[in-house]
């Protein structure tokens, strides 16, 4: 397993350093060093750092602020020459805040708390997402992956899966709080569709890989520009 690790610092002396103890770690992959907060950012958003080494003052943005504005930043540890800011930021659970100068054994204790982070979030990705729903006096689980497509049905919704329709009592918009993640997509008002089950979108329609067509509402068709087309798109044909 390599952690691919990003380093923010405005000092050169400081990256030059951190750089060092980052390639004498086999676990460590180096992915970039940046000399601001602004640019740290950028890399980040491209969606390759696990690690985030990052000092804490520098100007324009500080290395909180940075963390503070990414909606699900990488695992964090903070470098600073002040103490003061250890309460501060601990508000953004970082996996460690070490002090300047750096010691490499102190550095290797916080590189192992993120190797255990990530060993412990491996383990747990192996269980599959699944939800629960209520079938006279029990709970039937099942998981995302088995589920085509689901449809508003009065008061009622009804989950076509792969091998068995479930017809729960419960409203589309409660069921779609309660699916974590981008596995599902709203197309309409009365239906979600398991976006790994969706083979072709048409102008009307989305066409799932079983030949079946769902019809697209007008208040979702830039919903699923946005977030199931844009980005994935390599071709435009002829």
């Amino acid at each position: 397993m390599k952690i691919n690790t990003l380093i923010v610092d405005d000092d050169p002396n400081w990256r030059t350093i951190v750089a060092k103890f980052v390639g004498m770690n086999p676990l460590l992959n180096l992915v970039g060093v940046c000399e601001s907060a602004l640019e740290g950012y950028g890399q980040i958003a491209e969606g390759n750092v696990d690690l985030l080494i990052c000092d804490i003052e520098m100007p324009e943005m500080s290395g909180l602020s940075l963390v503070r504005s990414i909606q699900n930043p990488p695992l964090t540890i903070f470098i600073t020459s002040h103490s003061n800011y250890a309460l501060d930021c601990y508000e953004v659970s970082p996996i460690d805040f070490l002090l300047k100068p750096l010691d490499l054994e102190r550095f290797l204790k916080s590189i192992e708390k993120a190797r255990k982070h990530f060993e412990n979030k491996i383990d747990k990705g192996h269980i599959e997402p699944y939800f629960f729903i209520r079938e006279d006096l029990s709970y039937t689980q099942i998981a995302y992956n088995e589920v085509l497509f689901i449809k508003a049905q009065e008061n009622f919704v009804q989950i076509v899966a792969k091998n068995k329709t479930y017809m729960p009592i419960l409203s589309i918009s409660k069921l779609e709080e309660i699916l974590r993640g981008d596995v599902f997509l709203r197309v309409h008002r009365s239906y979600i569709v398991h976006r790994a089950a969706i083979s072709k979108i048409t102008k009307n329609h989305v066409v799932l890989n079983t030949g079946q067509e769902i019809p697209i509402g007008d208040q979702y068709r830039n919903k699923i520009s946005n977030k199931h087309i844009e980005g994935n798109f390599v071709s435009r044909g002829s």
